[in-house]
């Protein structure tokens, strides 16, 4: 089987199961509470788009950061609580095309979450009224949100080598709640350009990084990858 086909297999099983739409539906809520939460809290009349998008995504991108390294430990720890990892194992296809068509697939799910994501919250914004953007703008700032995205997605790749690793997705979602709790605390003490799980948040706030700053993040995700790649190639698959 060539990746393209192990690709297409991917995609239907994720499509089919429950859990693909209820992560949409789930997710749904955080942007909708979040907008009406900003509207309703500003002076009548005084927010425009660039206040309202602003603020909505510097606090909808952690909030990401979750959804997507859910994605990430569930895709692979499912095979392992569903039990269907001896039967995945067994296919004439080389481990890395499956751990390669399942990063993919991870990729292209948690972007479709972001972008889904960031219409709920335009569309609520739409709804209750604000007004005062320009095309130009609304565009630039989608565009920096969804390279934020990007940033998240990466340092996820550690949760999928842990999903492996425990053979499940319960440790990672456990990690990421110790990582968000950790993340607050680094943060107030001004760690959070160097913290692998913040960096994203101030490229989200200030649309830059430092050299440093893209140093670790490369690393953490490189590792990740490089790590959950080794697992696969190596590990003993009971």
């Amino acid at each position: 089987m060539n990746i393209f086909s192990v690709l297409h297999c991917e995609i239907r099983k994720i499509i089919r199961a429950n859990v693909f739409w209820l992560v949409f539906l789930i997710f749904a809520f955080g942007p909708i509470m979040m907008g009406v939460g900003i509207i309703l809290s500003s002076d009548a009349g005084g927010i425009n788009w660039k206040m309202y998008l602003t603020e909505l995504l510097d606090s909808l991108a952690p909030l990401g950061l979750i959804g997507y390294t859910f994605i990430a430990a569930w895709v692979f720890g499912r095979e392992f609580s569903d039990k269907t990892i001896k039967d995945l194992l067994a296919k004439p296809v080389s481990r890395s095309k499956i751990v390669l068509s399942k990063f993919i697939v991870i990729l292209a799910w948690s972007l479709l979450l972001s972008m889904y994501m960031f219409a709920i919250g335009f569309a609520v914004g739409g709804i209750l009224g604000v007004a005062g953007g320009s095309a130009s703008f609304i565009w630039n700032i989608f565009f920096k949100f969804i390279i934020t995205s990007l940033l998240f997605i990466i340092v996820t790749t550690p949760g999928t080598l842990l999903a492996n690793v425990s053979k499940g997705y319960l440790a990672p979602l456990g990690l990421i709640l110790i990582i968000v709790i950790l993340s607050n605390v680094l943060a107030s003490f001004g760690f959070a350009p160097y913290f692998p799980w913040t960096i994203p948040s101030v490229f989200q706030s200030t649309g830059f990084l430092k050299l440093s700053s893209i140093i670790i993040l490369a690393s953490t995700g490189i590792a990740g990858i490089v790590g959950t790649f080794a697992w696969w190639r190596f590990a003993e698959q009971q």
